[in-house]
């Protein structure tokens, strides 16, 4: 194949690095840049920098190291080959070289699309972040089911230690939810505001316990009762909704 030279006339400053450079030079070929004269581009590489020296300008050391090894592949490649080893090695030079340019290639087309987008976005006007502040909101009633979970926990454990201290012997007495369900009504029909401790005063084992807040759960799922909890770890206000009394 039959490639056309240029002139290239450019300045050190245009490019970003020495992968800049070489990018450049190999795109004259327009070629793709596994098949571009690798040693027509060292040629030209290292003429550039000899240009530099010459007029006085100082070269980063990036760009001294890649010549380096730019010389090392060129070199290579105007010997004889002596062996096949020695032929390996002078490809895996140039295919290390011409990787890099081509990574360098696609970060750099990458980098150019983010710029381009950057620059669209700047077209738009974005509102200021604001600051919601919240100190002075009240919240009517804490819907949180676990704050009663962690109050019934904490209930658990009163009552565990009470019945250990009094010695009490555990009855057989079995209790249903339903029973449980009429004996909480039964004491909302005195107030519609109870506290949730209240309801276990009168219990005797845990398995009244438990049987009593599972009615309680009831209760509240469908919307018979509903609770509140105005300070944290404070107590929780059970109360009987308007529309269930209404509605009886």
């Amino acid at each position: 194949m039959n490639y056309v030279k240029k002139e290239i006339n450019i300045k050190i400053q245009d490019f970003e690095g020495p992968l800049d450079l070489l990018l450049h030079l190999v795109n004259q070929y327009k070629v793709d840049i596994y098949e571009v004269p690798l040693v027509e581009v060292i040629t030209q590489y290292l003429s550039y920098l000899d240009m530099m020296k010459d007029r006085a300008l100082d070269l980063a050391s990036e760009y001294l190291v890649i010549a380096s090894q730019l010389v090392l592949i060129k070199s290579r490649r105007l010997l004889p080959t002596v062996s096949e080893a020695f032929e390996e090695e002078t490809l895996d030079l140039e295919q290390e070289i011409l990787t890099q340019i081509d990574e360098y290639r696609k970060y750099k087309a990458l980098s150019l699309s983010l710029e381009a987008k950057h620059s669209d976005r700047s077209l738009f006007y974005s509102k200021a972040k604001t600051e919601i502040l919240a100190d002075d909101v009240a919240l009517l009633a804490d819907k949180n089911a676990l704050d009663l979970y962690f109050a019934f926990s904490a209930l658990m454990q009163r009552k565990k230690a009470e019945f250990q201290d009094h010695h009490n012997t555990i009855n057989s007495d079995e209790f249903s939810i339903e029973d449980k369900i009429k004996d909480i009504l039964a004491i909302f029909e005195k107030s519609k505001h109870h506290v949730f401790s209240d309801f276990f005063n009168l219990t005797h084992s845990l398995d009244e316990v438990v049987t009593v807040f599972l009615a309680m759960l009831e209760l509240i799922k469908n919307q018979t009762l509903t609770f509140e909890q105005t300070d944290s770890f404070g107590d929780i206000m059970l109360s009987r909704t308007e529309v269930e009394m209404i509605s009886e």
